[in-house]
């Protein structure tokens, strides 16, 4: 007996922008009580940047941190559109301005307190890369809030039921090929008239 065989849709990874996202929203969350709390980290090249972009207004700044985790924890839980793209772009915002800022010192070569390191430019942009790139990633995953999944919800049909009735089963022979969907013809004529009754 031969059996149908379907490919598995690709679907996006929604779950592993999220974890991107909420790290976003925790990062922010102890730089905005850092800087509600204390003066002792403002030369740290995240923060400084973040001073300065705000024309040192520390409060604001703080608050403004914690209530740009909160939107994009908001976000995440709901689904793709426009709250979703503007409950987001406070935390890319705030992520860009680090970035720039660790560019900017390291195109200046020294740190925001002031120490210049032996290897100056070069040394920072190795040791800022992960903010610079952390920036860049969130915009990305905040894209799937933006576009992805944003399209009516269509209801189920016949297809629907039987893929849902039907069992994946990785092909192991060949580690190339993607999963099929293997079904008898007698359990998929079973399927399918089950289905049209229905």
């Amino acid at each position: 007996m031969t059996p149908f065989r379907f490919t598995r849709p690709m679907r996006p990874q929604k779950p592993t922008a999220a974890v991107v996202i909420w790290s976003a929203a925790a990062l922010h969350i102890a730089k905005g009580l850092i800087i509600l709390s204390s003066s002792a980290a403002d030369h740290s090249i995240g923060i400084a940047s973040m001073i300065a972009a705000t024309d040192d207004r520390r409060t604001l700044l703080g608050v403004g941190l914690l209530l740009s985790s909160l939107l994009a924890i908001f976000a995440v839980r709901t689904r793709p559109g426009l709250f979703a793209m503007f409950a987001l772009l406070p935390q890319q915002t705030l992520l860009m301005i680090t970035a720039i800022g660790a560019l900017t010192f390291a195109g200046i070569g020294r740190y925001a307190d002031g120490y210049e390191p032996a290897g100056g430019g070069l040394f920072i942009l190795a040791d800022q890369l992960p903010r610079i790139l952390f920036a860049i990633a969130h915009g990305a995953a905040a894209y799937h809030w933006f576009w992805f999944n944003d399209g009516p919800v269509r209801k189920r049909t016949a297809v629907d039921n039987i893929l849902a009735q039907a069992r994946w089963v990785s092909h192991g022979a060949d580690p190339v090929e993607e999963d099929l969907l293997l079904i008898p013809a007698d359990e998929l004529r079973e399927i399918v008239e089950t289905n049209i009754r229905a």
